[in-house]
This record gives structure tokens, sequence and C-alpha cells, in this order.
């Protein structure tokens, strides 16, 4: 998941009624390929472009001594081994999310493959680059799960559980770094920091209404009857068949949320695999950052010492950018990482390496994503013809 806030995408899930327990699937399916959604994804696509090339000139601007020859002689001096692990850390970021959601489908009693569950992560994380506050993250997610028969309501608790696990695991990281590196938080300005503790605070306040939702039978009661007064509104829901398809729906939900309590194993792996996945991202800009400096006449200690700075600086930055209503929060993610880098290199050098690793662990995870998104639907339509 990519700062990642998808309650409005949940809401939707619970929202959609169904007339038969494969209603909602139906019903997501033809939303996700309708004409109207592909136009909006295309028109997502494009903006995500326009602000990925306006966020490096920003970085060039701001950056004064950046050159990207300075940019070529850094990557042309680096090492080869934390290269190869910055690599590694950028499938790992993919393969540990998909594992989660294959171990949650698996304690439900659906086989999932591993490389169905890398479609699922990879839609996720493709569709929350691409719109603002990653809302279309978690619907995308869903289209595919139920589109390979996975049914609805199992689709939502495994999803809301993941985003549990998912958020847990980001407040984790940041609580460890901050332990370790106290340090690490004054790196960023007045503002940044603002912006970090109002994170943190929203991502407790989301991970708790996630569990409520998955562990609380009241909490999916209220929720249920509130799904169904904005249906009614919305005209989603038109006759008292689709208000009784929707109880119907809420009660299959609560018959696989009760089931949650009983694969202690399979909860306990969800986290450790969110935080790995966390961790993988995370750490690319350390090991840029290693594989920049270790050639240079710095101590490899300093190095490495610095590289675990930038790898809090990371977490808090992952946290300060996690409900920015911009696709990917670009731009704002850009300037606190070149912020936080220039407390120990040169600007240039910060510059450098802030476009090095948001090249690795953004742009180019996001591009992988496209690619095996558009390889499998491209397969799967075929087969279907």
């Amino acid at each position: 998941m990519l700062n990642c806030t998808p309650c409005a995408s949940h809401l939707h899930i619970i929202s959609i009624n169904q007339k038969h327990p494969d209603y909602y699937g139906k019903r997501l399916n033809s939303s996700f390929e309708s004409k109207q959604n592909i136009r909006r994804n295309l028109l997502w696509a494009v903006i995500f472009l326009v602000i990925a090339a306006a966020s490096i000139y920003t970085v060039k601007k701001v950056s004064g001594d950046f050159s990207f020859r300075r940019l070529a002689e850094l990557y042309r001096n680096a090492a080869n081994l934390p290269l190869l692990l910055a690599l590694a850390a950028l499938f790992g970021y993919i393969a540990f999310e998909s594992l989660s959601l294959k171990t949650l489908l698996k304690s439900f009693g659906h086989k999932c493959s591993f490389g169905q569950s890398v479609v699922f992560t990879s839609a996720d994380m493709y569709f929350s680059a691409i719109t603002p506050s990653a809302t279309g993250g978690q619907p995308a997610c869903g289209y595919f799960m139920v589109r390979s028969g996975v049914p609805a309501s199992c689709v939502t608790v495994c999803l809301v559980f993941n985003l549990a696990m998912y958020t847990l695991s980001i407040i984790i990281i940041a609580l460890g770094a901050m332990i370790i590196n106290p340090g690490v938080f004054n790196f960023f300005g007045a503002g940044a920091k603002v912006l970090i503790l109002l994170g943190a605070l929203g991502l407790l306040i989301l991970a708790s209404l996630a569990i409520l939702v998955t562990a609380k039978r009241s909490t999916i009661d209220w929720l249920g009857r509130f799904a169904g007064r904005v249906g009614k509104k919305l005209r989603i829901i038109k006759n008292s068949t689709d208000e009784a398809s929707l109880i119907q729906w809420v009660e299959d939900y609560k018959r696989y949320a009760d089931q949650l309590s009983g694969h202690g194993p399979a909860l306990i792996k969800s986290l450790i695999f969110n935080v790995l996945h966390r961790l993988c991202q995370l750490s690319i800009t350390m090991f840029m950052y290693i594989a920049i400096f270790s050639n240079s006449s710095m101590p490899l200690k300093q190095v490495i010492n610095n590289g675990l700075s930038l790898l809090g600086t990371q977490s808090l930055i992952s946290i300060g950018s996690t409900f920015i209503p911009i696709p990917g929060a670009m731009g704002y993610t850009d300037l606190m990482m070149l912020n936080a880098f220039e407390k120990i290199m040169s600007d240039a050098d910060a510059a450098s390496l802030e476009l090095m690793s948001r090249f690795v662990s953004f742009y180019l995870s996001v591009t992988i994503c496209f690619f095996i998104v558009l390889i499998y639907s491209i397969v799967k339509n075929r087969k279907r013809k």
C-alpha cells in the first residue's frame, strides 16, 4: 500500500448490496469495468505523470547545486551490493503484502496461489499511487479478488483486517525508529513535525476502527445500517429486496469476521508480513545511501549509522504523508525527504539521493505493478473470449 487512507474505499465496498451470494462481485466488476471508470483511471494516470514531472522539477529547483551530471557520477561510483539489496527490497515490498493477503485468504479456506496474490497486491499499489489518498487501491484489489472467485464478504474482511495490520506496522516501525534514534524527529521543521503527529493520531484511529469493524459485532451492525441509509440516498438500494440483500451481506461479513478469532497464527503472520512489507520499502533509501557513500572517504561505520538514521526519517515521512490528498503524496514527500537528507549531506547529494531512492521505491514499484496488472488482465480477457 502507498500512503493509504482507504476508509472511503471500504465504505464503498460495504455500501454495495447483493441479491445473491455473488451480487456484490458482479456489481463491483461492472463498476470497475465501466467506460466511465476506465476513463477516470486514465485521467488519474495522466495526472500522476504530470505531478511526478512537477515533483522532479521542484526537487531540482529547490537544490540549486544539483546537476544530473552529479547524479550520474554518484550512480557510477556506487557499490554494487547495496544497490542489489535496494532492488531486492523493492521486490520484497511487493512480495510480503502478497504473502499477507495469501495467508488471510488461506485461513478462510480459499486457495490462492502466490502469483494471484501478487496481482491483488499490484492492483492495490498501482491504483493507490494514482488516486488521491489512495482511495482507488482497495476497490481495485477487491475487484481482482472477487474476479478470482473469492466471496465478496470474505474479500472485505480480509482487506479491512489487512488494513489494520498495515497501519499497525507503520506505527510499530516508527516507534522502533524513535526508540533507537530519538534525534531523527529533529530532522524535520515545525510544520512537518505537526503533520507527522497528526498522521500518527490518524493512523491510530484508523487502526482502531479497522479492528472494531472486524472484531465487534455492534460496530458491524451499525456500519451496515449506515451503509443502508447511504445506499438509499444514493439510490443504490431501491426496494425491500435490495435492503434484505444488504442485511444478508452484513450477516455473511459477520460470519467471516467471527472466524478471525480462531486463526491466531494467520493473524500474527499477517502482521509480520506487513511489518516486513513496510521495512522493505523504507529501507530502499538506506541501501541507496550506503551504496553511494560506502566508497567515499567517510568511515563505513558512520555511513551505516547515517543510513539507519535515514531509515528512521523515512518511517516518519510515511506517517506525515499518509493523509495528503495527492496521488502518492508526490511533491510533499519529495520535499520532506529532501529536507531530512540535507541534515547529513550536501544539498546536491541530498537531491541526488532523493531522486534515486524515490525512483526505486515509488516510481519503479508503481511501474512494475502496472505491468503486472496489465499483463494479467490481457491474459484473462483472452481466455474469457
